[in-house]
């Protein structure tokens, strides 16, 4: 149905509030783990995730809505981000902790500041609809 509405847009968006979810969750299990012997931090390639999340081509899994059409994806498949250790990490302490708490914390910042505007994009999507909506009664 919100697709009729607004395109792709909203399913986009979507994926990206879920890959900046769980990129959080990433960076907050990094920090709580500052102080963990051989911890190695981890990250999320959002750039990669969302490509992947689209098939990797710019744009979205085709959806069968109609038995007539091709074939395709019955529904929007949910994707888990790939998380991997992080590349730039070449500092260990002594310990083999990798974890950089100043980059965790500038990432945790960054990502919060992204989810919240994607947030405010969305709301103004659904502002939009319903301002049409209270003009047209």
């Amino acid at each position: 149905m919100l697709d009729k509405l607004f395109g792709r847009a909203i399913t986009r968006l979507e994926q990206a509030l879920d890959v900046r979810n769980t990129r959080h969750s990433v960076i907050m299990s990094n920090i709580s783990n500052q102080d963990t012997p051989g911890y190695k931090s981890k990250e999320i390639d959002f750039k990669k995730a969302l490509a992947d999340a689209d098939g990797g081509n710019g744009s979205l899994k085709m959806t069968k809505t109609n038995a007539n059409h091709l074939p395709g994806d019955s529904a929007a498949s949910p994707f888990r981000p790939e998380v991997r250790l992080s590349a730039g990490n070449g500092t260990k302490r002594l310990d083999g902790n990798t974890v950089n708490t100043e980059k965790e914390m500038t990432r945790l910042a960054e990502n919060t500041f992204m989810y919240q505007a994607t947030v405010e994009f969305i709301a103004r999507k659904f502002n939009g609809l319903k301002n049409v909506i209270k003009d047209g009664v």
